[in-house]
């Protein structure tokens, strides 16, 4: 009979161990999806109050994430930089259109490489924010991909960027997010309000456009 009883007490504990540390993960996970929207929001934010142009830059490769900004005007190019090639790749879509005008007159006839505007965001003395430094998402979490018009297609390696243009313009985004237990997260941030929704899943739209329509399968 004691026997019976520890096997059922040894039971009741593995289950309660387990349920804890699947409640932990996800905690983690929710914990760094909140990040990213509160990156999302901040950049928005400081996009209106600056009129500079801001970035979200997600490391997928590193799992860290980070905020940089732009004085120039900043155009967005769709088209995958591994298609295009060194000699003519963006900044992470991002294309400073009178840097790269002033480049290809002087060298006509040579392909150049658009060189990045962006910066770590400084106060007024020049020194890095601490908020808005490359920072981990989180302990163990991971970005899965990142989806946004920029890109033709889902960024699963590498480095994504959510921009956020003067006056908060932005594009609708989806980051998701997963641990060693592959449970997802998805942060879908919205283009008119730069806020986003957290799903405690892999949500999936069917397209994502630049406008705030989202066809969902």
């Amino acid at each position: 009979m004691e026997v019976m009883i520890f096997i059922a007490l040894m039971a009741a504990l593995g289950a309660g161990a387990s349920l804890g540390v699947g409640a932990l993960t996800r905690a983690e996970l929710r914990s760094s999806s909140l990040k990213v929207a509160s990156a999302a929001r901040y950049a928005f934010s400081r996009s209106i109050s600056t009129g500079n142009t801001v970035r979200v830059v997600l490391d997928l490769d590193e799992g860290t994430i980070g905020l940089e900004e732009s004085e120039a005007k900043v155009a967005l190019s769709a088209m995958d930089e591994k298609i295009r090639g060194e000699a003519v790749a963006t900044d992470l879509g991002s294309i400073d259109p009178w840097s790269v005008a002033k480049e290809r007159m002087a060298t006509s006839l040579t392909p150049a490489r658009e060189r990045s505007s962006f910066r770590v965001i400084t106060d007024a003395n020049g020194n890095e924010i601490e908020f808005y430094k490359k920072q981990p998402l989180g302990s163990g979490v991971r970005i899965l991909e990142v989806r946004s018009p920029v890109f033709p297609d889902a960024i699963t390696e590498g480095r994504a960027a959510l921009y956020f243009f003067p006056g908060g313009r932005t594009s609708r985004a989806i980051v998701k997010l997963t641990d060693a237990s592959d449970a997802v997260y998805t942060v879908e941030i919205h283009p008119l309000t730069g806020r986003s929704k957290i799903h405690p899943y892999a949500y999936d739209p069917v397209e994502i456009d630049e406008t705030d329509e989202v066809r969902a399968r």
